[in-house]
């Protein structure tokens, strides 16, 4: 009997399961502290006082939902005006031309010496022009003196010596004219003796030069590209995600980077825009036209602009003065924890509203939070410094 009881013992511990294995924890935390637990500045009543310590109230914030994208802003099609060579010739640019310049409808932009046509026998031209110049003005002086001397005897007329002396006039002329066109052969055969005035056809400002001084062009080869910056566009790339969420008529508002605060950005309405986009990030373009606001953009300039959304946000709003930021840029308020204290909350700043802030994460409307004096308690809770 005793032996079968050690043996049903034996088989029963071989027959249970083993212990579960006791796995260390990986990492541990000492001393974990919560953000709601964090430090609580404490004011004595002279300090308060001497603070001036102005409290205000967390409301809620219902607006149109905006999604805040990058931009461009760029010109219109259409707005761009080549200028072209209307005959070939050689180019003669002033100083003053450059890329960047504003010019005038009307102004001239550069002068243009066309090119004669060439001839394989230009030169024997030339020189038989010359001789029978020469040899016409011999006839017309002949034919003044025979006349003069009929005049002189009474047999001819006054009118006859008139014509004479015309005659003579036209051939020497005609000589001059030979001989210069001659010699402007030997320095220059291609060129003609006038120059063309290139002259700007509207206002606008030159965003291209593509030739140089003395530069030899044929007829319409492009000179100069006109760019009308009196209206400007904003190319905003959107996430495809979000082209169904946003509103297609709604304004835009266009600021630009680095923009202070306070600032209120310029109204641009949305536009039919060409239909562009890029696949490889995910983004089709929206277009949106620039008001009166224009000057202060250029083309090229990178932008932040807010798009407006069909829904609705329901954030809360506090006064911009009650947010500041701390070594790390974190944004932070005071919230209001008794009679003359105040702790330290974390908020998630959504944008700009005016004087207010608009925040998408932070403490529940109807909380009290520190609108003036949010700075005083910062470095009443840590050392300067930090």
């Amino acid at each position: 009997m005793k032996r079968l009881t050690v043996a049903l013992a034996l088989l029963t511990a071989c027959g249970a399961p083993p212990a579960a294995a006791r796995h260390e924890p990986p990492s541990t935390v000492e001393n974990p502290v919560a953000e709601h637990e964090l430090t609580r500045v404490h004011l004595t009543p002279e300090a308060a006082r001497r603070l001036a310590i102005v409290t205000a109230t967390v409301e809620e914030h219902d607006a149109p939902g905006q999604r805040l994208v990058g931009g461009e802003i760029s010109v219109p099609p259409g707005r761009v005006i080549p200028v072209a060579a209307p005959v070939a010739g050689v180019v003669h640019t002033t100083e003053t031309l450059a890329p960047g310049a504003r010019v005038h409808a009307g102004d001239t932009l550069l002068r243009l010496v066309p090119l004669a046509p060439v001839d394989r026998d230009t030169q024997a031209r030339a020189h038989r022009e010359v001789t029978a110049a020469r040899a016409q003005l011999v006839a017309a002086e002949a034919r003044l003196e025979r006349t003069s001397a009929l005049a002189r005897s009474r047999a001819g007329s006054q009118r006859a010596i008139e014509e004479a002396t015309a005659a003579r006039d036209i051939a020497r002329a005609d000589l001059e004219a030979a001989r210069v066109r001659s010699r402007a052969l030997r320095s220059s055969p291609l060129l003609s003796d006038v120059s063309m005035a290139v002259q700007a056809p509207s206002d606008g400002i030159v965003r291209a030069l593509t030739v140089a001084s003395e530069q030899v062009v044929a007829a319409g080869s492009p000179l100069l590209e006109l760019v009308d910056a009196d209206t400007l566009w904003v190319r905003v790339p959107v996430y495809s995600g979000d082209l169904r969420q946003l509103e297609p008529d709604a304004d835009a508002l266009v600021q630009p980077l680095g923009a202070r605060d306070g600032h209120a950005g310029a109204r641009a309405s949305a536009v039919a825009g060409p239909p562009t986009a890029t696949p490889a990030a995910g983004t089709v373009d929206r277009y949106y036209a620039l008001g009166p606001e224009t000057s202060a953009f250029s083309p090229g300039e990178r932008v932040l602009v807010s798009v407006p959304l069909r829904r609705a946000e329901h954030l809360t709003a506090v006064p911009y003065s009650a947010v500041f930021y701390d070594a790390g840029g974190s944004a932070w308020v005071y919230a209001c924890d008794g009679e003359r204290v105040y702790r330290r909350a974390r908020v998630e700043l959504e944008r700009r509203d005016g004087d207010a802030a608009v925040l998408r994460r932070g403490p529940d409307v109807g909380a009290c939070v520190v609108s003036v004096g949010a700075a005083e308690l910062y470095g009443a809770e840590f050392e300067p410094g930090h």
